[in-house]
């Protein structure tokens, strides 16, 4: 299983040595760290700026929410009918650490070192942004999480998806969103964004943050609609800072 997964982490970090042209070179010096700065105010305050368009989206996502909330016993049930060791070791071995920022941060230290050995900038582009993503992530993640306050599915006496308990909440439960979902989704999406024409980066980055999160509901860390959530909260920032990139560099 190791052998498989550090195999997928090198595939996966150097599927962007693709047609580099350097114009701005991708390195960390104080413009890199002044946009992170940067980027970390716009996605704060990047709601007052919503228009139609993101107002939309945002009920969508809400609806999604719901209708996932009310089946989640249902899905939690389902998982947890279903679970077998094989299936326990691919999550716990594989699946989990690209949430927990394993594998994707070392995928993209490996995506960097590739971009310095062959001075590919986008790759090294990519990793960047795709860190910055994780460190903004965690970090916004973290409000709703102690805000909302919900008790995970193995929390408490029993597992009681109703129980929202907020910022007054005795315990720490933090279940709303789930961290890993939020982390994996925010990287997955700059590196589809970045490589939208090659068609396969996308597909093989959704589904290896999918896979995670969903992982995150077969071992009973979280409920379905925590990872929805999630998903959603970590997309919406890979967005931004891939849009924003807050350091004038541009890699054709």
């Amino acid at each position: 299983m190791k052998k498989i997964t550090i195999i997928l982490a090198l595939f996966f970090s150097t599927i962007c040595s693709i047609n580099a042209q350097e114009l701005t070179k991708a390195r960390f010096d104080k413009h890199f760290f002044k946009s992170v700065i940067l980027d970390t105010k716009d996605v704060g305050i990047s709601p007052i700026k919503w228009k139609k368009p993101q107002l939309i989206t945002t009920g969508i996502v809400i609806t999604t929410a719901v209708l996932a909330f009310t089946q989640d016993y249902e899905v939690q049930d389902l998982f947890q009918k279903n679970r077998t060791k094989t299936l326990d070791n691919l999550s716990i071995n594989f699946l989990e650490p690209w949430g927990s920022g394993l594998y994707s941060m070392g995928s993209m230290a490996l995506l960097y070192t590739e971009g310095l050995i062959f001075r590919n900038q986008r790759s090294k582009k990519t990793a960047m942004l795709a860190t910055k993503a994780y460190l903004i992530s965690g970090l916004y993640v973290q409000i709703p999480k102690y805000l909302i306050n919900r008790q995970r599915p193995y929390q408490g006496e029993f597992s009681d998806k109703y129980a929202f308990t907020g910022v007054c909440g005795n315990s720490w439960y933090k279940g709303m969103p789930s961290g890993h979902t939020t982390s994996i989704f925010s990287v997955a999406t700059v590196v589809a964004s970045e490589y939208k024409k090659t068609v396969w980066v996308p597909i093989l980055a959704y589904s290896i943050a999918t896979l995670a999160s969903v992982s995150r509901i077969y071992d009973n860390k979280h409920w379905a609609s925590d990872v929805v959530v999630g998903a959603a909260f970590g997309f919406a920032i890979g967005k931004l800072i891939h849009k924003k990139n807050n350091w004038g560099l541009v890699i054709n």
